[in-house]
């Protein structure tokens, strides 16, 4: 339970944020476009974001709830049994004062982790026409991770519960002693004893992984294009440290992504978008801490191997529309959808790998809202000094399964020359 309770901290979030949308267009349009750079023509970027709500996770029923509350343990009779097997002398003792059976009612309070995460990133961005239809380019984010954390016990009976018995023996003085303990500094030092770091505030700057994209523009008509992109993200970040329950964790992985998009024209100022794709994670090693049973809640350093992991991968689609208001000047709102598989661990050593595998699907459903202003028509009637598109889109999970709750706000600006 408490392993349970800290590895919820760390909100290891959709990698999407960082693969999708980082190289989600060569030309930035507020909602998914099918254009590519002309041929010879270099594009640098620049998109900075903001990811905030990581601190609420949609549960396998589809309620969103705080990570605080998901990782609350009371620690009731049940509970204090499972750690000290001597309490049961004591609650034997308290059943026996009285009609109140003060021993069942007996309780620590409840041990909180608060956390509120927060993610900032930088992604530099560089693109090249190599041809009329093909465009590539590479990213890499670099990623600001703030999160403050605090652990603290509210809601103990004990100090109650020794006043109605008072000083009845020498021996129950010294088991209710040896149960006045401030959890959060119990949980701490156990953190410690087992090699794991200290649970306390983070400001750290790391870089994520190195995102290569290229976009192929399949057909362009008047009214319909279709592009398809394919993403390689390479494992240039950090991935998840077995002896740090509350890092990033969300870096590491190696993974191909194939979309095919298409924009349709109906009307002069409007433009309808729709995409599907596929992400696959190369399976790899990584070193992690295997439980020995299911009440091994905090294996010790001992239980670290390599052992063989499997990503779930991941299928995604949406659609979306934009409306020229003017020359350069386009919003849009749009709609996607990601179901990802679930995460097994393996190897050879005669161990419990299903403690650690996730065996749970994923998937979430994000609006979007966008809003992007060109300087490109401009240029060419020789009103504006420098080719260029600013954008900005907001996206939000609206809904989800055993996701955390994501909300990103995004600035680019993009130069042509």
């Amino acid at each position: 339970m408490i392993f349970e309770l800290f590895k919820n901290t760390s909100n290891r979030f959709a990698l999407a944020v960082f693969g999708c949308a980082l190289l989600s267009s060569s030309i930035a349009r507020a909602i998914d476009s099918t254009e590519v750079l002309p041929e010879a023509i270099n594009s640098p970027s620049v998109r900075m974001g903001v990811v905030s709500g990581i601190g609420m996770k949609f549960l396998s029923n589809g309620d969103l709830m705080t990570l605080g509350d998901i990782n609350s343990v009371e620690f009731d009779i049940s509970t204090l049994r499972q750690f000290e097997p001597r309490v049961n002398e004591l609650v034997a003792v308290l059943n026996q004062f009285g009609s109140q059976r003060l021993g069942d009612q007996l309780s620590l309070g409840v041990l909180k982790v608060d956390t509120t995460p927060e993610v900032r990133y930088l992604a530099p961005v560089y693109a090249r026409g190599i041809t009329r239809q093909w465009t590539v380019g590479f990213g890499l984010p670099i990623v600001n991770y703030r999160n403050r954390l605090n652990l603290s016990q509210h809601g103990s009976n004990l100090a109650a519960v020794r006043a109605q018995v008072g000083n009845a023996s020498a021996d129950l003085n010294e088991a209710f002693d040896q149960l006045n303990v401030n959890l959060a500094i119990v949980a701490q030092e156990t953190l410690v004893k087992k090699g794991y770091k200290p649970l306390v505030d983070r400001d750290e700057t790391l870089l994520g992984d190195l995102q290569i994209v290229s976009l192929v523009q399949m057909n362009k008509e008047e009214k319909f294009s279709t592009q398809l992109k394919t993403l390689l993200s390479v494992p240039t970040g950090e991935g998840d440290d077995p002896d740090d329950l509350a890092d990033l964790g969300a870096f590491g992985y190696t993974a191909i992504e194939n979309q095919l998009l298409g924009n349709y024209i109906p009307l002069r100022k409007w433009q309808l978008a729709a995409k599907v794709g596929y992400r696959y994670v190369l399976p790899d090693r990584v070193s992690r801490r295997i439980p020995t049973r299911e009440d091994d809640t905090l294996p010790g350093p001992e239980t670290k191997m390599t052992v063989n992991r499997r990503p779930g991968d991941a299928i995604f689609g949406g659609g979306s529309v934009t409306y020229s208001v003017s020359r350069g000047l386009d919003i849009g709102i749009g709609w996607e959808f990601t179901r990802k598989g679930a995460d097994s661990y393996s190897g050879s050593a005669p161990v419990r790998y299903d403690l650690i595998s996730n065996q749970l699907e994923s998937s979430s459903d994000r609006a979007r809202f966008g809003i992007s202003y060109s300087t490109i028509e401009s240029f060419f009637a020789g009103q504006a000094m420098l080719p260029s598109i600013i954008a900005y889109e907001f996206s939000d999970n609206f809904s989800g399964r055993n996701t955390e709750r994501m909300a990103v706000h995004e600035l680019w600006l993009q130069l042509f020359f």
